[in-house]
């Protein structure tokens, strides 16, 4: 069995174990630089308010205070927190696949006229900076233009601006682009409509990318702050990641670091438990044709 870059005739030469371990080295140190600042929020959440500030790193505590996390949970109101971030996050994922998906697939097998221009006009939104369109962006929401409607301190108001991702287009419609024509081809024979081959043909097919954009988009607009910040500013509505940064000034730094460790667990648990389906999602468009 070929062992990533190196097959196994290549790994018994002395060059290639050299490359081999020099890998497992670099790619071991990006790994401890890209899961420390999890271990450290994880720790510190653990210390005394006072043992943070101690000189040195200090990664671990000289008695653990797993009551920290009990502590955190309760005063910040953790599951009211979590539950406005849930909704927040999965109606703008859900509303993001069915644009994206629909857009891609009217771009990729229904040859709209102009399509090409579309796509690239999609593609240059992806050069513009968000906060450059901020400001505009705030204007919209705060009076919808032709139906005169005020979508601040309303959930649709990040629901509609997440909704449209160009890249999520781009990486749909691409992936289309790869599936037989041959399939969709005996469909329509068969007196299936461009809607029921998007339903039952396409979107089963698709079914690995579609969740990959699903993690993206989850962990990329869970991290959001900015306009959350702007839309909800409704304490009772605002997600975790707005609504944290208010109310833990008046705690120690300690149930800071505990309610931002807990805040940072839905994603992470997300990208953990469904790596597989974005290894599978990323690499199966390369084997179709």
């Amino acid at each position: 069995m070929d062992r990533g870059f190196l097959s196994n005739t290549e790994l018994r030469t002395g060059n290639g174990r050299i490359y081999y371990f020099t890998a497992l080295i670099i790619l071991g140190f990006v790994a401890i630089l890209a899961l420390f600042p999890f271990f450290f929020a994880f720790t510190s959440g653990l210390k005394g308010s006072t043992e943070i500030f101690r000189a040195g790193l200090n990664l671990f505590p000289d008695t653990p205070l797993w009551e920290n996390y009990t502590e955190a949970w309760t005063r910040f109101n953790m599951p009211r927190l979590l539950g406005n971030s849930f909704v927040m996050v999965g109606g703008s994922v859900l509303l993001q696949l069915l644009v994206s998906a629909l857009a891609a697939y009217s771009l990729s097998r229904l040859k709209p006229m102009g399509g090409r221009f579309i796509m690239t006009g999609f593609l240059i939104t992806l050069m513009v900076p968000s906060i450059a369109y901020i400001v505009p962006l705030y204007l919209t929401i705060r009076e919808v233009p032709i139906i005169q409607v005020n979508l601040l301190d309303s959930y649709w108001g990040v629901w509609l601006p997440y909704s449209v991702n160009a890249f999520a287009i781009f990486i749909l419609k691409t992936f289309f682009d790869n599936i037989p024509s041959e399939i969709i081809d005996s469909a329509r024979v068969d007196g299936a409509s461009p809607l029921q081959v998007f339903l039952y043909i396409v979107l089963p097919l698709s079914s690995s990318i579609l969740i990959v954009i699903c993690i993206v988009s989850f962990v990329n607009i869970w991290r959001d702050y900015l306009l959350p910040a702007l839309v909800l500013t409704d304490p009772e509505k605002q997600p975790i990641t707005v609504r944290l940064i208010s109310v833990a000034n008046n705690y120690g730094v300690n149930l800071q670091m505990a309610a931002s460790f807990i805040a940072l667990l839905p994603p992470l648990l997300i990208a953990i438990f469904l790596q597989r389906y974005m290894r599978v999602g990323l690499t199966l468009g390369s084997v179709k044709g």
